[in-house]
């Protein structure tokens, strides 16, 4: 039987925090998915109109949203998890459509009232880059259904044909983080959902029913 001492000093088990993440956040990824908006992006009767509302809708949630998670981390950091902005190929989106935009409304206007720490904004990462996967799909089912008007799809379809190995890279660098006891799983989770549950909010006020 271990000792006292033995016991004190022993570090709590590691976990696959990728895992854990997906786990604590199905709930609310799933209602996303269920909301008028993306339900008419990703159905058989989708049209340009309904791509143009979604950017104009995901453009005043992500803008904000990148631009807080950004400025706060650390940019060895950042080059550990491979990530970049995703801005650039949202505002070149709504350029080939024609769609204006103000970005000095959206630079000012308050993203989400999240903890200023490295654990919280990964957990806010972990909600744009998980983003890409579903975006992929999404992009080749509107290529089917819309065709050439639709553009390239930049945003949507951020990483290409790279999609799953940048995926694979980030959650290895998050479950790498976590056992170096970078991060604080529960802290990183708490971030996730609160980014989850603020697009949430923001794309059900959109409307679009």
């Amino acid at each position: 039987m271990p000792s006292p001492e033995f016991r004190s000093t022993s570090r709590p088990p590691e976990i696959d925090l990728a895992i854990a993440l997906r786990r604590a956040t199905a709930g609310i990824h799933a209602e996303i998915e269920h909301l008028p908006l993306m339900s008419r992006l990703t159905s058989e009767t989708v049209t340009l109109d309904d791509y143009r509302y979604y950017l104009r809708a995901i453009l005043a949630i992500h803008a904000p949203l990148e631009q807080t998670l950004y400025a706060r981390l650390d940019a060895s950091v950042n080059e550990r998890l491979g990530v970049r902005p995703k801005l650039p190929a949202l505002l070149n989106d709504l350029d080939e459509q024609g769609l204006k935009y103000n970005m000095a409304v959206l630079t000012v206007t308050p993203a989400i009232a999240l903890p200023n720490d490295l654990s919280a904004t990964i957990g806010g990462l972990y909600v744009l880059e998980g983003a890409t996967l579903g975006g992929r799909t999404i992009a080749r089912h509107l290529r089917r259904l819309i065709g050439e008007p639709l553009g390239s799809t930049r945003f949507l379809d951020f990483h290409g044909q790279q999609t799953s190995a940048s995926w694979k890279a980030f959650t290895g660098a998050l479950n790498t983080l976590a056992a170096q006891h970078t991060l604080v799983p529960d802290r990183v989770i708490a971030g996730a959902l609160a980014v989850f549950d603020h697009v949430y909010k923001r794309l059900e006020s959109s409307g679009g029913a």
